[in-house]
């Protein structure tokens, strides 16, 4: 049994998306470790927002760590395809869902039934010799 693997990009949308939340998880850092000096120089107070990360730092550090899951879900969509001898039995990526065993099961039987077309061949040279 062969077992292979590799990366694959994610489409487009989710690659956007992803992005979108890496910069709102360097937004809300940058907030509560630079915030009172921004204003600061804007001349304005700051809001009540960063007083309240600021009073309940493990929460701000949660919801961080949060945003970062985030972007790990959208990174990881578990694409995957069964193959025997090069014939598809299933594709998530194509279907979007994970495969019926059964299914996939019959698809298995029927594939190792039908014959191997380089073994047949090899086997009539050699009977040709």
């Amino acid at each position: 049994m062969k077992i292979e693997g590799g990366p694959y990009t994610p489409p487009a949308s989710v690659q956007y998306a992803i992005r979108a939340v890496r910069v709102a998880q360097v937004g809300a850092s940058a907030f509560f470790l630079a915030g009172e000096q921004i204003f600061g120089k804007l001349g304005r107070s700051p809001p009540a927002l960063l007083g309240q990360m600021h009073e309940n730092k493990l929460l701000t550090c949660g919801a961080i760590y949060g945003l970062d899951v985030v972007a790990q879900t959208f990174k990881s969509i578990n694409a995957f395809e069964l193959t025997y001898n090069g014939k598809v039995l299933h594709s998530k990526l194509a279907t979007g869902q994970f495969p019926d065993p059964h299914a996939v099961a019959m698809k298995l039987k029927a594939a190792m039934e039908e014959p191997v077309r380089d073994s047949a061949d090899s086997a009539a040279t050699r009977d040709e010799l």
